[in-house]
């Protein structure tokens, strides 16, 4: 009978990497998961492969204990994207892995699960069994014809053309003094745009991140100074970008666009087809960040969230203390 086992790291990772290519996305691997753990200290990551079924599937969570619960868990998807990942396609073979995995979860106190799907796996929302619901368009752009920049438009080119005749230059970096840097560079950029707390990531978080051999940081500067420095991952045919900064001088000689253009030049180079901007920063379609990034491309792909509800006794006992219930429900999933 097909049953949910909890994988360490190496494990899950070595699971993942037998998966095909197009199931192989960086942000979805379980090292990507446990790195990201250390931008949280009440965060526990758990990988979960299916075991006796006769087909992968695996799933990578964060786990957050429930105020004033102990024992019970809230899942939460990565920062970015999570969902179970399984090359299957049949309806009732997913299913069965989604049972396994929802009896695993009443078994160590998983009451509740938020997850949110990576665009560029479409297949992803398919094995989650609980509720899908779309929530923003992201940008995508596409690597696979001959000029990428074509698909730019007037307004970023002409920014582009003006940091690269400010003598901007740019490089790629694996060094750990240059990671060391874009921490401050990178929380100074969230203080300067008044950022929620939640994206001030510690020296830890960047540390882990240089770590991981799908990570790689894009930094525009000029005479020593950085006016914009970036994070992508890039695994297999996909190149994502993860987290970028720009200060108050290179916003003003456009090194931000700079910095998009440079990564899909590279990218193609290292032969991915696609490079994953992500969207805004809420669902509005006038959103300024979601503005910014279609400049690179006019292609989008639907951000879908999920909820699913794996004890429904527990949750609902402890919603209830809240002053919820089945018929008046919280406003969001309670999973903290």
């Amino acid at each position: 009978m097909a049953r949910i086992v909890a994988l360490s790291t190496p494990e899950a990772q070595a699971r993942f990497e037998r998966l095909p290519p197009a199931l192989r996305i960086a942000s979805l691997s379980p090292v990507f998961a446990a790195a990201d753990t250390q931008r949280d200290p009440t965060l526990r990551c758990v990988h979960a492969g299916l075991e006796d079924a006769g087909f992968e599937w695996i799933h990578s969570v964060h786990l957050r204990p429930l105020a004033d619960q102990k024992g019970q868990w809230g899942a939460t998807s990565p920062y970015g994207y999570g969902g179970p990942i399984t090359p299957v396609t049949d309806p009732a073979l997913r299913a069965q892995a989604w049972a396994a995995w929802q009896a695993w979860c009443r078994e160590e106190g998983v009451l509740a699960e938020f997850c949110r799907f990576h665009p560029q796996l479409p297949s992803s929302p398919l094995a989650f069994g609980g509720t899908v619901r779309e929530n923003r368009a992201t940008v995508s752009v596409d690597l696979s014809v001959p000029e990428v920049t074509a698909g730019f438009n007037s307004l970023t080119r002409r920014k582009i053309r003006r940091s690269q005749q400010a003598g901007v230059q740019t490089r790629w970096s694996r060094e750990a003094a240059d990671w060391a840097r874009y921490a401050p560079f990178y929380r100074q950029a969230m203080q300067d745009v008044q950022a929620a707390a939640f994206y001030f990531f510690s020296d830890a978080y960047f540390e882990a991140l240089s770590q991981l051999p799908c990570a790689h940081l894009l930094v525009c500067e000029h005479e020593g100074r950085w006016l914009s420095a970036g994070v992508y991952l890039l695994e297999g045919g996909l190149l994502e970008y993860h987290l970028g900064a720009s200060s108050p001088e290179g916003k003003d000689v456009g090194t931000p666009c700079l910095l998009q253009a440079q990564a899909a030049a590279w990218g193609q180079a290292q032969g991915a087809q696609a490079l994953y901007l992500a969207g805004g920063t809420d669902p509005s379609p006038d959103n300024p960040l979601l503005f910014y990034k279609l400049g690179f491309s006019r292609r989008t792909l639907p951000f879908s969230v999920g909820e699913a509800i794996h004890d429904d006794n527990r949750y609902w006992a402890t919603a209830a203390r809240l002053g919820f219930s089945p018929g008046h429900p919280p406003p969001r999933l309670l999973l903290d």
